[in-house]
């Protein structure tokens, strides 16, 4: 048994991943899967301690009695593509606000915020790849409203070179034709692509100028919002993931709109910012993602995947950073990334100011996500910081690490028991009560 566990973790360690006491945890694994009589036998074991996690993390309250988040709904997914079968896992507990009450259940969509951007990035693949944009296209050429930022393009934008402003604040424009003249103004204060600096700007004007290219292409008038369903929420059937919805939503701070204010003074469709979705569709997301290592007819490109992946600016303060801002790993771990160092080489994740984080290891296949309602109505900027309680990072780092040592856990049990051909076909949806 110890052989063949340690067989498995090492396979991993050769995919990249990174554990800080391997023999430990073979040790450890073995000893699980000594004292279980099936894969079923852990993982109701697991379950029971991600559920206590889970609670723990949600009944979590800071010094000063401000509670991490009123609600949440986290997934562990672990498919397979040879007939094995597929594991997934969803916790949902808490309520949708601190005031209402109102349970969250497996339909209530999250503000994701920056989350969008991964969204953007994978739309812009597919639009290039069905030839309607080129990346490699300065945007100036490809948008008449945007003429500040000199011979800079669609990929210097996903790159997050330069730096870019704009004369005027989009956020507090009054209506959003007054946003977008202030977007129209954006400029480069420093079109050096020796770094990086994260920002909204750059994904902002790449969901502008698709406006422009597919309005004129199509003959009528495209939104972003309509482009992103037409190309990719659509074809990939994530019917609960969409720009401004009206109910059962979750993450914003309460309001009945988007919680990011740029999105907000924009109409609430944007690269940046906007999305509302759910873990089942997420789930729905990186089944597609990880298909590409398997299935010849996969809806992405594998090249596309692997820039997900990629590390764009190794040597700088924010090397933590990916194409359009995503978060690839880190020496430091969860210090420096949202993406576990127990994860394969080329996972990547991304996280939202709201609080939530998806991620994706397409190496060998492991999905997690973490929606959490964490935004507060008002910033005190005491007890209330970025607009969540202070201390919630911390928090969420603490069981961000502890749902992932019981991600690894599964996966090793699962590719153990595999070998013996065990049903692994586990579906669950388990609401805290």
């Amino acid at each position: 048994m110890n052989e063949e566990i340690n067989k498995i973790i090492k396979r991993m360690e050769e995919n990249g991943s990174t554990f800080e006491a391997p023999n430990l945890l073979a040790s450890s694994m073995s000893d699980i899967v000594s004292k279980a009589s099936s894969f079923d036998s852990v993982m109701n074991q697991v379950i029971s301690v991600i559920q206590e996690e889970t609670k723990e993390f949600l009944d979590g309250k800071n010094s000063t009695e401000n509670s991490y988040v009123s609600g949440l709904s986290t997934c562990i997914y672990l498919p397979t593509f040879d007939n094995s079968g597929n594991y997934k896992l969803i916790i949902i507990g808490g309520t949708s606000d601190w005031k209402h009450q109102l349970p969250i259940n497996q339909y209530t969509k999250f503000d994701v915020a920056s989350i969008t951007k991964m969204f953007t990035l994978l739309l812009l693949f597919k639009l290039e790849e069905q030839g309607i944009i080129s990346l490699d296209e300065k945007v100036s050429n490809l948008n008449p409203d945007i003429q500040g930022l000199e011979d800079f393009t669609i990929n210097d934008l996903i790159r997050l070179h330069g730096e870019l402003r704009t004369q005027g604040n989009v956020a507090t424009a009054q209506s959003v034709g007054e946003a977008f003249q202030i977007l129209k103004t954006v400029y480069l204060e420093s079109n050096d692509r020796s770094k990086n600096l994260y920002t909204d700007f750059g994904s902002i004007v790449i969901s502008n100028t698709l406006e422009h290219i597919l309005s004129k292409r199509l003959g009528y008038q495209m939104t972003f919002d309509s482009i992103m369903h037409k190309y990719l929420l659509d074809p990939l059937h994530l019917e609960n993931t969409e720009f401004n919805p009206v109910s059962n939503i979750t993450g914003n701070g309460g309001g009945d709109f988007v919680h990011d204010p740029k999105a907000r003074a924009l109409g609430g469709a944007i690269g940046a910012a906007g999305l509302f979705t759910t873990s089942e569709d997420l789930t729905i997301l990186s089944h597609n993602i990880f298909s590409v290592n398997y299935v010849n007819s996969s809806f992405f490109r594998k090249k596309d995947i692997e820039r997900l992946g990629e590390i764009t600016f190794p040597d700088t303060p924010q090397s933590n950073k990916g194409n359009m801002g995503i978060y690839v790993k880190h020496p430091l771990g969860l210090k420096k990334s949202f993406t576990p160092n127990e994860l394969a080489t080329g996972s990547f994740s991304h996280q939202g100011w709201t609080g939530s984080v998806a991620v994706f290891d397409p190496k060998q296949s492991i999905h997690q996500s973490f929606l959490v309602n964490a935004i507060y109505p008002k910033d005190s900027g005491l007890e209330l910081r970025n607009d969540k309680a202070v201390g919630f990072g911390t928090a969420f780092e603490e069981y961000q690490r502890k749902i992932t040592e019981m991600t690894i856990i599964l996966y090793i049990a699962r590719e153990y028991y595999k070998r013996y051909g065990h049903n692994l076909e586990i579906d669950k949806t388990i609401i805290l009560k």
